[in-house]
């Protein structure tokens, strides 16, 4: 006997079969769907080296910019693509010593090395010629470039502090 005398066509099982296969059809959709998101949402691929791909969504690179004092300089060396992956600065423990420095590749970049508010280097917050002495307060370990937190010591600004990239920051006097 044929359930569905309009068609012609049997229906297989019972009578709910066609609801139990538009069920089983979405939960594939629904299942497909969550899987694109995930996608969407993992971190970047991974480079040749085994390192995460230095990459930032533009819009965010521009929100950064549109917020950067202009008087805040390009870095010679590549900066974290991304803050929102940096680390959480942590206490930089006893032998806190330091001394800036003002190369990078062998020339001299910043004869005023400038410390900055944070790790995204929205603003100046101090700076002190190349040589100056400081004190080390914080570390922060990033994907690309780590930054200190440093005090300065003596000088024409003393007490003055900020963030510094790791390449212009040296544990032995610089030359």
């Amino acid at each position: 006997m044929n359930p569905n005398p309009t068609s012609g066509i049997p229906l297989s099982g019972s009578p709910d079969a066609g609801v139990k296969s538009m069920s089983r059809l979405a939960a594939g959709v629904l299942l497909l769907a969550a899987a694109a998101v995930l996608f969407a949402c993992a971190p970047p691929a991974q480079q040749a080296g085994g390192t995460p791909a230095a990459t930032l969504e533009p819009t965010y690179q521009a929100l950064i910019l549109a917020e950067r004092d202009p008087a805040v300089p390009d870095l010679p060396f590549p900066d974290n693509p991304d803050p929102s992956l940096c680390g959480i600065p942590i206490p930089w423990g006893s032998d806190s010593t330091a001394w800036l420095t003002g190369y990078y590749d062998g020339e001299l970049i910043q004869p005023e090395v400038l410390l900055y508010d944070s790790h995204l280097r929205l603003d100046i917050t101090a700076r002190a010629p190349h040589g100056a002495q400081v004190e080390v307060l914080l570390y922060q370990e990033n994907p690309v470039t780590d930054y200190y937190l440093v005090k300065i010591v003596g000088g024409e600004d003393p007490g003055g502090e900020g963030w510094i990239p790791e390449h212009f920051l040296s544990f032995g006097p610089p030359d």
